[in-house]
């Protein structure tokens, strides 16, 4: 004789959200009492010359969630806010394996992505040092950057605002 696990019953699935409404749709679930996991990486970018940090969607447009097959109200899934529709192959929304949500999580773990690291090679776009190579040395501060320059046959450790380089 068999006993039915009720965790046996759920499933992970993943949901096409609309354009640029993963969180909306994360929370809207959320409070339909529905597990959620919508995967983020952290990044770094420099974005009109200041150093910002960004938490985004691993995933454009998708989350998964986990649910219980025959208890769930599948229309009430699909007229959330920000949902666009369940991600189906053949006859049905198809069902994640836990192996890829476990290795998801982990990858989230992962530390943040910076947009420059120590020793690449940048260009000055601007500026007296227009078109001169560098090597990228730190952040200083959320605006400028330290970079390794050689001028007159001398490597000079320059502060640069983040605006006059560019990744080579």
């Amino acid at each position: 004789m068999t006993q039915d696990n009720p965790k046996s019953n759920f499933h992970w699935y993943l949901l096409q959200t609309k354009f640029r409404q993963e969180r909306k749709a994360s929370q809207e679930l959320e409070q339909q009492n529905i597990k959620v996991f919508l995967p983020l990486y952290r990044s770094e970018k420099i974005i009109k010359g200041v150093r910002v940090k960004k938490e985004e969607p691993l995933f454009s447009r998708y989350l998964f969630i986990e649910l219980d097959i025959k208890n769930t109200n599948w229309t009430s899934i699909r007229s959330t806010r920000g949902v666009s529709k369940f991600v189906e192959f053949g006859n049905g929304a198809s069902i994640v394996d836990p192996l890829i949500i476990e290795s998801l999580r982990n990858i989230e773990s992962q530390p943040e992505e910076h947009c420059l690291t120590r020793g690449e090679k940048v260009r000055v776009v601007n500026g007296a040092f227009k078109g001169l190579e560098a090597i990228y040395q730190a952040a200083d501060g959320l605006a400028r950057s330290y970079i390794l320059m050689e001028l007159m046959q001398q490597d000079q450790y320059i502060s640069i605002d983040n605006q006059l380089i560019d990744k080579i």
